[in-house]
């Protein structure tokens, strides 16, 4: 029996294409943070109506995430290895989701039934996006040593901010080309509909240089850096009760914030548009100008996270405790800005502030726990980790629907809700201990 080895350093070139395809997989899965809302509003949901429709991606998200990184922990194509397969698979079905989604209310059908077909291709969209997403996830689990983790990390979360910025900006840029930015109602503007267009197309060339150039380790290769898989595999319940506690603090920091950031994806296109263009009709041209600097305010914050990723990925790990609580400090601050101000200026320092507490929650949590969790079971612990963003998504959407009728309908005044839960949150960083 061969000892144990510790995984290899890896080059630069093979961390860069363990990271690169995220930025196609997640200018898919970003348009649900940036354009979704938008998008049913003007195919007619009115903002309760919004809320549960919000609800499809976060519970389809904790369903299949699990159960992707179980199957993927068991299966091995020789030429394309253990995870890659899945990103192939989500790939097609994404591409194909992303080209219909658009265009379903151009098909003369009533309102109901748009928003009905639109919610089942959302589901098989947030499926096939959170099978494109989870391979890069795991294999740093795979592939990575401790010590290149905060590495790969931060590059990582360059992609992930990358891709979410050209989902995010990509409708005010066409829109500045001189593209239509208006449409019938109840139709999406061609705007909107290019960027999806062009999401289907970064994730296809993304996905095909990923599966060039990433080799996994075959299973001779992992038992040898791993050890040897186990007989019997635990069962979820078994892998919740044996997660290390900074599984658990963890999960409140980010379930706290990521209430506030669902309140934000769903209605800050309607908050930018009540706040600075003072509507609230989904129809009018002011209300898509509103959508669109929505757009642009997004990737402003995911601009700022990713020049702030690479300084947070240097930081050595004994601070990265304090790194994480600072940043999502100053994110409370810009949270706080959405539900008050009313000037385009005001919301771009108020997403910067946003964007330094997204580099923040994007880049620590997952390394700490994928730091302290047994690699054999990275796929299954990874698709838990994703509960704790989808969770948190599921509660603000039921409280929304219970909260707007008691405020009028007023989305400022949930964004300042919201931002009582990102304090808390950071608050909440003092229970995470690093071992």
């Amino acid at each position: 029996m061969k000892q144990q080895q510790p995984l290899p350093r890896l080059r630069f070139s093979q961390l860069f294409w363990l990271s690169f395809g995220l930025l196609g997989a997640q200018m898919s899965l970003g348009l649900e943070n940036s354009q979704l809302g938008r998008l049913f509003q003007t195919f007619g949901a009115s903002p309760q109506m919004l809320a549960f429709l919000f609800l499809i991606p976060p519970i389809t998200g904790m369903i299949t995430q699990p159960i992707l990184g179980q199957f993927s922990d068991a299966t091995w194509l020789p030429k394309l290895g253990r995870r890659i397969p899945y990103l192939v698979g989500g790939t097609i079905i994404a591409d194909l989701t992303l080209i219909l989604l658009p265009n379903a209310g151009d098909w003369g059908l009533p309102i109901s039934l748009v928003l009905g077909i639109g919610a089942v291709l959302v589901l098989l969209y947030i499926v096939a996006a959170n099978a494109c997403v989870a391979p890069f996830k795991i294999l740093i689990g795979d592939m990575v040593s401790s010590e290149q983790k905060g590495q790969v990390t931060s590059l990582q979360s360059i992609m992930v901010n990358g891709g979410s910025i050209l989902a995010a900006i990509t409708p005010w840029f066409l829109s500045v080309l001189g593209v239509s930015n208006v449409a019938r109602p109840g139709a999406a503007p061609l705007t909107m509909k290019l960027v999806f267009y062009l999401a289907a197309t970064v994730l296809t060339i993304c996905s095909i240089l990923t599966v060039r150039n990433v080799r996994e380790y075959t299973p001779a290769e992992l038992e040898l850096y791993q050890g040897p898989p186990a007989q019997t595999k635990p069962s979820y319940w078994q892998l919740i009760k044996q997660a290390p506690s900074i599984f658990w603090t963890i999960a409140l920091v980010q379930g706290l914030c990521f209430v506030a950031f669902a309140l934000l994806w769903t209605y800050g296109a309607g908050t930018i548009a009540a706040n600075v263009y003072h509507t609230t009709n989904p129809a009018s041209a002011a209300y898509q100008q509103g959508g669109n600097l929505f757009g642009v305010l997004s990737g402003v914050y995911a601009l700022a996270a990713s020049v702030l990723a690479v300084g947070l990925g240097r930081v050595p790990r004994r601070y990265q405790v304090h790194a994480l609580g600072g940043s999502l400090a100053v994110g409370a601050v810009g949270f706080v800005g959405i539900g008050i101000l009313h000037s385009s200026l005001g919301m771009v320092l108020a997403f910067i502030l946003i964007g330094v507490g997204w580099a923040g929650i994007i880049i620590y949590p997952l390394a700490f726990v994928m730091d302290a969790i047994p690699s054999q079971n990275a796929g299954v612990y990874q698709g838990l980790f994703n509960a704790q963003v989808c969770v948190p998504q599921i509660v603000a959407s039921l409280l929304s629907v219970l909260i707007l009728p008691l405020i009028g309908n007023s989305l400022p005044t949930l964004m300042l809700i919201g931002s009582l839960f990102w304090i808390a949150g950071t608050l909440a960083v003092g229970l995470v201990k690093l071992k």
